[in-house]
């Protein structure tokens, strides 16, 4: 099903509801919805991301099962 087609059917539903309180929760999810409420990072988190961007580009990672040999080591001592 479309993006579209999601839509016209809600629409659709939303004309035939008469229950003030549904209306009331289905409305207080929207706003949580709001797109133009988008995230704003912050400089040390734009560094973060840059600092992983360069670590993928140079190798620099460990895969998932070495990672997890590693926290039983520690988490052993």
């Amino acid at each position: 099903m479309s993006t579209l087609e999601i839509k016209l059917e809600i629409f659709d539903k939303l004309k035939n509801i008469e229950d003030v309180n549904l209306l009331e929760k289905i409305r207080s999810l929207l706003k949580n919805a709001d797109t133009s409420n988008t995230y704003q990072f912050e400089q040390y988190e734009l560094d973060m991301l840059k600092e992983s961007e360069e670590d993928i580009k140079y190798g620099r990672v460990i895969s998932q099962q070495d990672l997890d040999k590693e926290d039983l080591e520690w988490l052993s001592e």
